[in-house]
């Protein structure tokens, strides 16, 4: 027993020594032990929010494809209605539907088609009096001046202006614009028109008093331009009142497209429509 207290007493430097340094370990330990959990708890906050920023890009350009996919669906849907309008009142039999490239190709009968390119607008302007549409494709892609514009549910404007890459077009929201429509139910036609005050209204003149419009028909274009085709959808009968001109009725329409709201559209181009152009105007210079 002795021996072992004067052993005590000979190192009891060093085994103060190595209690401390036992002392100080455990502690070590046990910091190192919180530390090393919070810093795992802190790499998975920093990798959860990663993996969440990659699957949010993921499901966006996943979505963005599923857009475009929708986007040609509708430019079908578009070929199947314009379809179904002309087997219905112009009687025009075997319209094929072909695809190529970024549009639709109608074969309405021999030598004739009705080409839809798929777009997207990249500028809107709809507060202004002259309003106009900026478009993602240009002469390249087979845009050219007059072709009418129309989202999946109804007309947008025509195109005015042409570079390699882009285009631009003239609004519905625009006081220059005149497009002529006509009711589903009649082939009375009139001048549609926007005098500048709502962005959800516009107006249909010249249409004469005898032709049978409700409140709540529907609105299509007449056919008769050279740039949409007949029956192509525009637009619901909101109010109808006597125009100031006798024999004439003031048609407010609401479009059936929001304007104020627009990215995928079709460009929709009727080949024959130089020729008639043409023809027109040699015919008019001859008198």
């Amino acid at each position: 027993m002795q021996q072992i207290i004067e052993f005590f007493i000979r190192n009891k430097n060093f085994l103060l020594f190595l209690a401390l340094f036992s002392l100080g370990y455990a502690l070590t330990q046990k910091a190192h032990s919180g530390l090393y959990t919070r810093n795992i708890a802190s790499t998975n906050k920093i990798t959860g929010s990663v993996f969440s920023w990659l699957a949010d890009k993921s499901n966006y350009f996943a979505l963005r494809e599923q857009n475009e996919e929708l986007s040609a669906a509708n430019a079908q849907l578009l070929v199947q209605y314009y379809k179904s309008k002309q087997d219905n009142q112009d009687s025009i039999p075997g319209i094929n539907l072909e695809l190529s490239g970024n549009g639709v190709v109608i074969d309405t009968f021999e030598g004739r088609s009705l080409n839809i390119i798929r777009a997207h607008v990249i500028n809107n302007n709809y507060h202004r009096l002259k309003n106009t549409l900026t478009i993602d494709k240009g002469s390249i892609d087979g845009v050219v001046p007059d072709m009418g514009v129309s989202s999946p549910v109804g007309i947008v404007g025509i195109i005015t202006h042409v570079s390699e890459h882009f285009s631009v077009a003239q609004s519905v929201l625009n006081t220059n614009s005149r497009v002529v429509v006509k009711s589903k139910n009649s082939d009375h036609f009139g001048t549609l028109v926007w005098d500048g005050e709502r962005i959800d209204q516009l107006l249909l003149t010249e249409i004469p008093k005898i032709a049978p419009l409700s409140i709540g028909d529907s609105l299509v274009t007449d056919g008769k331009s050279t740039i949409f085709p007949r029956g192509w959808p525009v637009g619901t009968v909101t109010d109808i009142k006597p125009a100031k001109a006798q024999d004439y009725l003031e048609v407010s329409v609401r479009p059936y497209t929001d304007m104020s709201s627009l990215y995928h559209v079709f460009l929709i181009q009727r080949p024959e429509a130089q020729e008639i152009q043409e023809l027109e105007t040699l015919s008019q210079n001859e008198f």
